[in-house]
């Protein structure tokens, strides 16, 4: 059997289960004898002192029913992280065979938690959350977590203990395993744990097999979600759709007469990019026009106090918000000063798949910043409700809020997040320039 979280060992394998069939034959026998009460009496009593060695009896905790939460504009719930506290090689559990039910191998913990196990536990987390009406990301499995897309809370979970055992034909023929999982809520917004909660789940299964596991883990989880406690933090953090705090008119050129179009002049261009330095990360930005406008992504600058923009000279200028776009993960921000270099932007739909593009943005590391790498657009996809232009150009943690742009030099998509997970490459995806002139009400500069 394949089990999570298990290593098989068949210690003593071959003995103790020659010493079980052999208790299965003088099980047969005394009905031969059963006349004999004396005999039989005796023969009971050596049976019974022998069975179930190591045998544990589960009592399967309280199963609570999930509090439905259908509710509009509640936050965003990502399933981060999945971990074992159980060490490697601590006994677990064991398998039983035969009438005496003797314990034939053992079960140990592997230590940790493979992809392919995360990817199912996360599956089961993401069901239970929709079902019970909470938000959460339509792509969650397939991301990596530097993509917090419009994500208030990560959620993750500690495996800490795990009793398994499972029976053979002889014994019952059945699986059954007992889950104890610590709950973790952080809070994106105030960078601190919200919630820690404990839950224990039980689950049976016919056979030997590892659905237990899930089952009891599934129950794990509709236990949290049955807590009040845990349904009214996230009920108290609605979040608006977007946040204007801006009124008058705002300027984009679609063309810049210092840029030469037939060929892209990348130092001219690296200097209207720049890194956002916050106080916990970095991302990318852009300018749209000589008064410092700019734009970036709303997961890069949300509740962050204190933003600054690197530029490629090494020059540090002070940012300010204008406004936010939760919903289309977009920020307009202003650097104070004028005079600035700018991009323009590609306010027509004349853009097809296979067409060059280059990415320019900061990854991984400010000293890494107006990194250049090159791609084609790859498609058009919507997700969660938004347009975007899907990508092969390289991008990396830190690029989000930098400019996507066409080989005549214009912008036609800002870097919004990529598929980050193991086997997978070349899917990164940006937000249409055409979309964000008409969200931001951008007016064309004649």
């Amino acid at each position: 059997m394949e089990g999570h979280l298990i290593q098989i060992t068949p210690t003593n394998y071959r003995y103790k289960l020659f010493i079980s069939w052999g208790f299965n034959l003088l099980a047969r026998s005394v009905k031969l004898v059963k006349k004999h009460i004396s005999i039989y009496y005796i023969l009971i009593i050596i049976l019974s002192a022998s069975c179930g060695v190591g045998l544990k009896t589960l009592v399967p905790p309280p199963q609570r029913i999930p509090i439905q939460i259908d509710e509009e504009n509640l936050p965003k719930i990502l399933v981060a992280k999945i971990n074992s506290q159980l060490l490697p090689g601590q006994v677990i559990g064991g398998h039983f065979d035969g009438f005496a039910k003797m314990r034939i191998r053992d079960y140990y913990a592997q230590g940790m938690i493979d992809s392919w196990q995360e990817a199912k536990y996360k599956e089961i987390i993401y069901s239970e959350l929709q079902k019970a009406g909470y938000s959460v990301p339509d792509y969650s499995n397939l991301f990596g977590e530097t993509q917090k897309y419009n994500i208030r809370f990560l959620l993750g979970a500690n495996i800490t203990n795990i009793i398994m055992q499972s029976f053979g034909p002889n014994a019952g023929n059945f699986t059954e395993v007992f889950l104890e999982v610590e709950w973790e809520l952080f809070d994106r917004d105030l960078n601190k744990s919200a919630f820690l909660f404990k839950t224990h789940g039980y689950g049976k299964f016919s056979g030997v097999t590892s659905e237990a596991t899930l089952i009891a883990f599934r129950n794990c989880i509709r236990n949290l979600l049955a807590e009040t406690s845990f349904v009214e933090l996230v009920r108290k953090q609605k979040v608006s759709s977007n946040q204007n705090i801006y009124n008058s008119d705002i300027f984009y050129n679609s063309f810049n007469p210092d840029y030469d179009t037939s060929q892209i002049n990348f130092d001219k261009y690296l200097d209207a990019v720049f890194a956002i330095k916050t106080e916990d990360g970095h991302g990318s930005g852009f300018i749209i026009n000589s008064e410092g406008y700019s734009i970036t992504c709303h997961h890069v600058v949300e509740n962050r106090s204190s933003l600054e923009a690197i530029f490629s000279d090494g020059k540090t200028i002070r940012l300010n918000v204008v406004s936010i776009y939760p919903d289309m993960d977009l920020a307009l921000l202003k650097l104070t000063g004028s005079k600035y270099p700018y991009l323009p932007l590609n306010d027509t739909d004349m853009i097809s798949i296979g067409q060059d593009v280059f990415a320019i943005g900061t990854p991984l590391a400010i000293n890494l910043s107006q990194s250049v790498s090159n791609g084609v657009i790859s498609g058009f996809r919507v997700i969660n409700n938004v347009n975007l232009i899907q990508t092969d150009a390289p991008i990396n943690p830190g690029n989000s809020g930098g400019p996507i742009i066409l080989r005549n030099g214009k912008v036609v998509g800002v870097v919004s997040f990529k598929f980050s997970s193991y086997g997978i490459e070349g899917l990164g995806f940006a937000i249409p320039i055409k979309d964000i002139i008409q969200k931001l009400n951008l007016k064309k500069h004649n």
